[in-house]
């Protein structure tokens, strides 16, 4: 993996683990604090004992606990191989992280101890409460990216130096996918790694495969050839990276990388803003909690009404492509009747969009319950849920169904090198009322002109279209 990619991924799991500590704080704060009539004194009475423990005199905790909790848990590993380690190691090494944070917390209040004292039991509540919030935390980190495929484009003796470097550095999240060979070379394997064919096969090998990256190691490749992979790569929003030392450090629009010592420039064609990515997810885990919390009595509504009108399931889940194409279960109210989707070829010749996707008015699928939650969009709520385990955003291009993507032209495919979103710009620019290439257009535009105030305007702009149900079927 990129150390930016690294980086950027810590980043984002400490600012997670800060949100989940602050919440923890304060649902065990406001709980201790509740129970006060029945445990008035504290676990370890000192001189001054707290009779009773509010929110507003333990609140001095927190300026302590957020950097202790997460400088121990930054020191005994807790933000190591985030992609790869296993869930009980996990639990082992936040839970460790966290007795020590105890530790340390009761020297430092040894050393200085504050104005107001502190609630043993509290601490004691928050210490064990917050290894189970920042474990189940890190579960709803990202679990759709723990890996990605690559394709490592060169000759054999070329390319096994740099597959060693990505079998040392499995953190790196780095998957080969296959080796291509130049064209002159045969196909035999190269270091176990299956030959996925030669560079001329390349475009139809990215068409057919979930691929991430191209790497392209060497030195001895003519520019037409260097050109043309480049090319395919960038339309296909695929990331592409070579050797540093065959055009210099000076290209425009590079990114220098140095794997070990092998000097690599990436080149992408989508929003590469480390930091800014990470604040898009934070905003994304925020505001999903934020949706799903504030219309949670109005969802169970929607849940019991679906459930009434005809008995069968409430929610849908259908088979969405995301990022890359990787494939992810996304979720629905369901808003047509069971048997839709077997009932959906008897319909095909009404189809009112254009290209591969399939969209009618008066569809006759649609249930009574579902008009209504369509025409608001409550029908899209459950995809919160998709947001929060990160294989979906709040703003994004919207997931296509795999069969649609298998009918994509090659140079809409690069829509899917960007996270799928609840909302985007074809959103507030008609939905339904778009044409197909015209809604293509709309999300390269997005991924080109990506920004979290770009990100921040198209959230605004859905908030009404929401409530007026412009476009919407």
């Amino acid at each position: 993996m990129q150390r930016a990619s690294v980086a950027a991924l810590r980043w984002s799991v400490r600012l997670v683990d800060v949100l989940t500590l602050c919440l923890t704080f304060l649902l065990v704060a406001l709980g201790r604090e509740h129970i006060h009539d029945i445990w008035k004194v504290d676990l370890v009475p000192g001189e001054e004992v707290l009779h009773i423990v509010t929110l507003q005199n333990q609140m001095h905790l927190i300026v302590q606990i957020l950097p202790i909790w997460i400088l121990c848990l930054h020191l005994t590993g807790g933000y190591e191989d985030l992609r790869r380690v296993k869930r009980d190691v996990l639990f082992l090494r936040i839970a460790r992280a966290v007795g020590a944070s105890v530790l340390v917390l009761t020297a430092v209040q040894f050393v200085f101890q504050p104005a107001i004292p502190t609630s043993r039991s509290f601490l004691l509540g928050f210490s064990i409460a917050s290894v189970f919030t920042l474990f189940l935390a890190r579960l709803f980190r990202i679990p759709s990216e723990g890996t990605y495929d690559i394709v490592v484009v060169g000759s054999a003796d070329e390319v096994l130096p740099f597959l060693k470097i990505l079998e040392r550095r499995q953190e790196w999240g780095l998957r080969v996918a296959g080796v291509v060979r130049p064209d002159a070379e045969t196909l035999s394997p190269v270091g176990g790694i299956r030959v996925l064919g030669t560079v001329s096969d390349l475009p139809k090998i990215l068409m057919n495969s979930k691929i991430a990256q191209v790497f392209m190691t060497g030195r001895a490749w003519d520019t037409a050839t260097l050109r043309g992979v480049a090319d395919v790569c960038e339309e296909l929003g695929v990331t592409f990276s070579m050797d540093a030392n065959f055009l210099g450090f000076s290209v425009a629009q590079a990114d220098l990388l140095d794997f070990d010592g092998w000097g690599v420039l990436s080149f992408t064609s989508t929003p590469r803003d480390g930091d800014a990515l990470v604040v898009k997810r934070v905003m994304d885990v925020v505001g999903s909690l934020l949706a799903l919390g504030l219309t949670a009595p109005l969802l169970a509504v929607v849940a019991l009404a679906i459930k009434l009108e005809d008995g069968g399931p409430v929610l849908f889940r259908q088979e969405r492509s995301g990022l890359y194409g990787r494939t992810f279960g996304m979720l629905k109210f369901r808003s047509m009747v069971v048997d839709a989707e077997a009932r959906k070829a008897q319909l095909q010749h009404l189809n009112e969009m254009s290209g591969p996707v399939f969209k009618m008015d008066k569809d006759p699928r649609i249930t009574r319950v579902g008009h209504w939650i369509r025409r608001t969009s409550l029908d899209e709520f459950p995809q919160f849920w998709n947001v929060l385990r990160g294989e979906m955003s709040l703003v994004g291009p919207r997931p296509p169904i795999p069969r649609e993507v298998d009918h994509y032209a090659r140079w809409q495919m690069r829509r899917l090198s960007m996270k799928p979103g609840i909302t985007c710009i074809w959103q507030v620019s008609g939905r339904n009322e778009v044409d197909f290439e015209t809604w293509m257009k709309l999300d390269l535009e997005y991924i080109d002109k990506w920004s979290l105030f770009l990100d921040l305007e198209l959230l605004l702009k859905t908030l009404p279209v929401v409530i007026v149900g412009h476009g919407a079927r």
